[in-house]
């Protein structure tokens, strides 16, 4: 029954209605961009542009059968003792049967509908004998096939008071018909709107905008695909309308409901932007799709995109608020095969994402952008089977104390030689690790390898200190102090030899992190600041910080024997560390010259290139027997 087509909200290619609600969008698309149709019948009801809107939001439109639809119709036939029956639903220039008993057709214009005077008047609809009545005797469903006398019709009613048709019976003989039987119908069509509840709870449609969805997108996609000439050209728009911290601040602000009730309000107006054939789609919690379709290979340029978000330029009044959006959005071409169509939307995702870091509104999606993506998403899920195989290894970088001029101790630093990509940098993969939870699990391993090795270095008479990177995630980990617990325990390393090195969003990152930061100095564990000066610097809270070490970032520290105020800058936090209370380590330390300096200023230890490359655990073993003085560091050390 019927032919597969696609759920689509469209733009309108005609003037927008007026007075219509912000929340709701104006009236749809003629095809072809006609001129309003001359109503022959009942005449629209004043909502049509938001009836139709909502219509086309069920996503019941050129679907196939249903059982439970043809059920119903089948029931109301036998009651009734009718040979027609239909469940019709008005569209904007035709009346098209979701189901139907006794009728051959799928559809029939909109101006010989009988069931656009359900829609027009919103009220059930009752005609003894349509030759008798003057609305419908010259009818062409009257005067020919299917010779309709009589007619009963209940109105399909959605919870907005919008009618979307009706449930009606039909019979080619005139007939009473009672109030009780009326009633009997209205029964009927309420179960014909519990399915509609039914299917669209289905996903297909945005429970808030009720624009069609992603999962209604993939559909069309394909649907697309399946009806268009090969190599048809599309472009996917994704518009990300307030990013998350926007999103939250909103909730905050002015609660879900009115935030809710926003986003009816711009999807409305946005539709009213968009050209002619144009599809807009609620894809995610704040993030809306444009869907257009184009005629051969033409595709739109830039300035299309511009200007659409040129719209948001000016503050938009919602609920009586003034609210600036910052839209940014990705684009991507594809033509209308298969593996290109289920690839557009992951594409846009990837053009917005790029925009983002570029820090422009706009981007276009170009095919080297998903190499990183793609490498990123291999080495992640290559990473437990690496760890399972021992591909992880830790390196150690001496620390050299410039206060006794000997080194002390080492950083533990992870290195992965993957058997499938080669060498991967640190930069890369553990950047990758601390945004998913194996980061709980990868830096256990780092901690019971540091350990391991620390005890067997001090078996071997070696004092050291050993630092360990943890993240944020590790801290807010429930089980994170019991672990800790347990390492230092299983491998007989008494906890001032361990030293947990944490960036500055992980030492301020609120008071369950400090309280545990708390619990760790408890436990005789050191603290380090890392990358001090590169992050949020909150002075406000530098005096009160669970740590015990800071340690300058390189970035500060490379320049100062050049330059005089990167020199002044270092000179200032020394002294301001020391007055804290704070010891202070200089990190990327690559010539004697920032070495002297450092010295000179009252660093208290520093780690780098010049002093020693990150080394195997043997090699560093046998640096730190000879270790040289400080004296002796005027040339770099050579270190595999």
């Amino acid at each position: 029954m019927g032919h597969s087509g696609a759920l689509t909200a469209r733009a309108d290619c005609s003037q927008p209605e007026e007075n219509l609600p912000m929340d709701l969008p104006p009236t749809f698309s003629r095809p072809g961009g006609a001129a309003p149709a001359v109503w022959c019948g009942a005449p629209p009801p004043d909502d049509e542009g938001q009836r139709l809107f909502f219509l086309r939001s069920t996503g019941l439109l050129d679907t196939t059968a249903s059982a439970a639809f043809d059920r119903i119709t089948r029931l109301a036939s036998q009651i009734f003792e009718v040979p027609i029956s239909l469940i019709s639903l008005v569209d904007e220039q035709r009346q098209w049967f979701k189901s139907r008993v006794g009728l051959d057709v799928d559809e029939t214009p909109r101006e010989v509908s009988f069931c656009a005077y359900c829609v027009s008047d919103r009220a059930p609809l009752v005609v003894p004998d349509a030759r008798q009545d003057a609305r419908f005797a010259g009818n062409l469903l009257v005067t020919g096939a299917p010779g309709i006398r009589f007619y009963a019709g209940a109105p399909l009613v959605l919870p907005t008071g919008h009618v979307l048709g009706s449930l009606c019976i039909i019979d080619t003989r005139p007939r009473a018909f009672s109030a009780a039987q009326l009633q009997l119908l209205q029964d009927l069509a309420a179960l014909v709107m519990s399915q509609i509840d039914l299917h669209q709870l289905a996903g297909r449609v945005h429970e808030v905008t009720r624009l069609p969805n992603r999962a209604q997108l993939a559909d069309d996609l394909r649907a697309a695909c399946r009806d268009a000439r090969a190599g048809g050209q599309c472009t996917l728009m994704l518009l990300d309308l307030m990013g998350n911290d926007q999103l939250h601040s909103a909730v905050r602000a002015i609660g879900i409901a009115r935030l809710e009730s926003a986003l009816r309000s711009v999807a409305s107006q946005l539709l009213g932007w968009l050209p002619a054939g144009a599809a807009l789609y609620h894809v995610s919690e704040s993030r809306l799709a444009v869907l257009l379709v184009h005629a051969g290979a033409h595709a739109p340029q830039d300035d299309f995109a511009s200007g659409l978000l040129a719209r948001f330029d000016q503050p938009l009044w919602l609920n009586g608020l003034s609210v600036q959006l910052h839209v940014d959005a990705g684009l991507a071409r594809f033509r209308l095969l298969p593996g290109e169509a289920e690839d557009a939307l992951r594409r846009a995702s990837t053009a917005l994402h790029g925009a983002r870091a570029a820090q422009q509104r706009l981007a276009w999606h170009q095919p080297a952008d998903d190499a990183p993506h793609q490498r990123a998403y291999a080495l992640l899920h290559s990473i437990p089977a690496a760890l399972a195989a021992g591909e992880f290894r830790l390196v150690y970088q001496p620390k050299l104390n410039l206060r006794s001029g000997r080194f002390s101790g080492v950083e533990a630093l992870a290195r992965w030689r993957s058997a499938q990509h080669g060498d991967v940098s640190p930069a890369e993969f553990v950047a990758l690790i601390e945004s998913t939870a194996l980061i709980h699990e990868f830096t256990e391993w780092v901690l019971h390898q540091a350990l391991a090795q620390l005890a067997a270095w001090r078996a071997q008479g070696l004092e050291l200190t050993m630092a360990v990177n943890v993240s944020a995630r590790n801290l807010e980990h429930p089980h994170f102090l019991r672990m800790l617990r347990n390492a230092c325990a299983l491998h007989d390393v008494p906890a001032p030899a361990l030293h947990l090195e944490c960036t500055e969003n992980a030492v301020i990152a609120g008071t369950r992190t400090a309280r545990v930061l708390q619990e760790v100095l408890a436990l005789g564990v050191s603290i380090s600041l890392d990358d001090f000066g590169v992050g949020y610097s909150n002075l406000a809270c530098l005096h009160s910080l669970p740590v015990q070490l800071l340690k300058l970032d390189q970035s500060l520290i490379k320049p100062i024997a050049a330059d005089v105020r990167a020199l002044a800058l270092v000179r200032s936090l020394i002294l301001m560390g020391h007055s804290l209370g704070y010891r202070l380590l200089a990190e990327g330390v690559e010539s004697a010259e920032v070495l002297d300096i450092l010295a000179r200023e009252g660093c208290d230890a520093a780690q780098g290139y010049h002093l020693s490359r990150p080394l195997e655990a043997s090699a560093a073993a046998d640096f730190l027997r000879a270790a040289p003085a400080v004296a002796a560091l005027a040339a770099p050390v050579s270190a595999s």
